[in-house]
């Protein structure tokens, strides 16, 4: 199943290539190897994506832009291309059989019948992705070993050059433009637990929080996600201090998120990742 050495494509062809992504809808970016070739804008930990107004924030800078594109490509000629999944309605099953994933493959099929044909990609690992359609809704990270799902992340597209000097294609004819066939229901999804919604006295801010919600409203452009998280991570350092309610802390930041303009979605993401980050302690009110 690997796919063949042979001798490097030419970088405008995989400029074309990338183009031609483009215009077929799905937004890339260039990779160094598997990596982003943009240069980090922020240390990691941060949860800009780019509302910061500059690149460098891995697959979210991903484009259709033809113009971004060649500007891209005439700085790093030599750039492979990533293929962002949930952002390009993807849904990717990727199978390494070096660690065991033509054995899983085989498990699955054989407890749910063959798996639905869809658009395929020959990795220059010599795996093998399957592309489905994205279902819309949270998916297994792993079906079994040798098996990921490429859901939130992103995929190397062709004609880009592994580390192994392999290189990805697209199998078949060797093109990439087949409809998608929808997310095979017997893979699953993963279950998201149920969150429990703050009620509306929790979503009116308290005194102890009005400077924080105050703070996140008032943010401009560019500037929403990181004042959210900001005062997500004060907000619960008054939490851990037992000096307000952690229900309402989360109510009234999410509502102050949305009303920025930030989706829910993506207002609870933020406030989920400052739950992450290491906390301070003499924290006073």
């Amino acid at each position: 199943m690997r796919a063949p050495h042979r001798p490097p494509p030419p970088p405008q062809q995989v400029l074309s290539q990338a183009l031609a992504y483009a215009e077929h809808g799905w937004s890339v970016f260039p990779l160094v190897g598997k990596t982003p070739a943009i240069p980090r804008a922020h240390e990691s930990g941060n949860p800009c994506r780019g509302e910061c107004g500059r690149l460098g924030h891995g697959y979210h800078d991903a484009t259709r832009d033809p113009e971004q594109i060649r500007a891209w490509w005439g700085r790093y000629p030599n750039a492979g291309i990533g293929l962002p999944c949930a952002p390009n309605g993807l849904a990717v099953v990727d199978i390494d059989p070096r660690n065991g994933g033509l054995e899983t493959i085989a498990g699955l099929e054989d407890e749910h019948g063959p798996l639905p044909g869809t658009l395929m990609q020959m990795t220059g690992g010599g795996g093998l992705h399957l592309v489905y359609a994205h279902p819309g809704i949270e998916l297994p990270g792993k079906l079994g070993p040798g098996i990921d799902v490429k859901a939130n992340g992103y995929i190397v597209a062709a004609p880009s050059r592994h580390p192994s000097g392999a290189y990805y294609a697209w199998s078949g004819d060797g093109r990439f433009d087949h409809p998608l066939t929808p997310w095979p229901s017997c893979l699953g999804h993963r279950p998201v637990p149920p969150r429990l919604r703050p009620s509306a006295a929790a979503v009116r801010p308290i005194s102890n929080l009005v400077g924080l919600v105050a703070f996140v409203l008032d943010a401009r452009e560019g500037e929403r996600n990181s004042r959210l998280f900001w005062a997500a991570c004060r907000g619960l350092e008054l939490v851990q201090a037992g000096k307000v309610d952690g229900a309402a802390v989360y109510g009234s930041l999410l509502e102050a998120g949305v009303r920025t303009g930030l989706s829910e979605a993506e207002a609870s993401r933020t406030l989920h990742s400052a739950e992450r980050a290491p906390r301070r302690t003499g924290v006073t009110a």
